[in-house]
């Protein structure tokens, strides 16, 4: 029990310095409107979009976040709707980003970071396929603007960046690139294997219905992302899941975004549609020499350990 204890307590001052390095480089809570000081807002067509930063969203019946740390405002976020016109208006191919800024400036992250957030995709009780809308999420942006799905092309975006349909939508028979549920990009282009269908693992076994709208899709749940980029590659992670991996041939640097979008203009009178952002985060990714050097430090530590027995 003692060798286990003090093993334990040598783990931790190992990982210690470690953690220091991971310490984050941005944090959003969203806990009132200020917090829109901390982003800059970019958008197609925007007259018919809402962006609220700490909005209420326990008026939808929405739980806390599971990210939340103590202290946060509960169930506080930012709410991202678009595509909605007043009442006999026109719909728009729309999209708006959200991204992380400084006085006014996009942060350039230099660093290999990760980012992380809390994700809630609302769809209305009856409306699945028919109402495609879809949440965006990304790094490595200059945040000049707008990521987003185009038509069968995208134009104009950077970095690596994501959709999710909330609801399955896309067909999975469509050869264009982007015609999918969830959707990888580099820049303009959807690396080899960045796409997938709802039906498609390992989403069906994420996603269960119910509560999601139609088997693997992330709709009226918190989604943990995590996008990471680990050397030369980006990974991105749904709920503990590694989902896409691919290299990350776009720019190394730059900034963290999220954002909605309603890609085809068809669903100006489903105001249930929309998406809730909570608790982003970036931090560093620990060096490799870091993660070496901490485990070199732990291997001696055992052998002089074991040496005095």
């Amino acid at each position: 029990m003692k060798v286990t204890l003090r093993l334990a307590a040598l783990a931790a001052a190992v990982a210690a310095p470690l953690a220091a390095e991971g310490a984050p480089l941005f944090i959003a809570t969203f806990d009132n409107a200020s917090s829109s000081s901390q982003f800059n807002v970019t958008q197609v067509a925007g007259s018919a979009d809402t962006v609220a930063f700490g909005y209420d969203y326990s008026a939808h019946a929405i739980p806390e976040a599971p990210s939340s740390p103590g202290g946060a405002a509960a169930t506080r976020g930012l709410f991202l709707q678009a595509n909605k016109p007043a009442p006999g208006g026109a719909g728009a191919n729309n999209g708006i980003n959200v991204t992380a800024a400084s006085g006014g400036v996009s942060i350039n992250f230099t660093q290999l970071i990760r980012a992380r957030f809390d994700m809630w995709i609302n769809i209305p009780a009856g409306e699945t396929v028919g109402t495609t809308e879809q949440a965006l999420f990304g790094i490595n942006t200059d945040g000049a603007g707008v990521n987003s799905r185009t038509g069968a092309t995208q134009t104009g975006a950077d970095g690596a960046w994501y959709h999710l349909a909330g609801e399955g939508g896309y067909g999975g028979t469509s050869t264009a690139a982007n015609s999918r549920d969830l959707v990888g990009y580099l820049n303009n282009a959807v690396p080899a294997g960045a796409r997938l269908d709802n039906n498609e693992a390992p989403l069906p076994t994420l996603f269960p219905s119910p509560p999601a709208p139609l088997l693997g899709t992330p709709g009226n749940k918190w989604v943990q992302v995590v996008i990471e980029e680990e050397g030369s590659n980006v990974v991105m992670s749904l709920d503990g899941v590694d989902i896409f991996t691919f290299s990350n041939t776009a720019s190394g640097s730059g900034s963290v975004f999220v954002g909605y979008q309603d890609p085809f203009s068809g669903s100006v009178g489903s105001t249930g549609l929309f998406a809730i952002f909570d608790n982003v985060v970036v931090e560093v990714v620990p060096e490799p020499s870091s993660l070496l050097l901490g485990a070199g430090c732990f291997a001696a530590a055992l052998v002089r350990r074991r040496s005095t027995r």
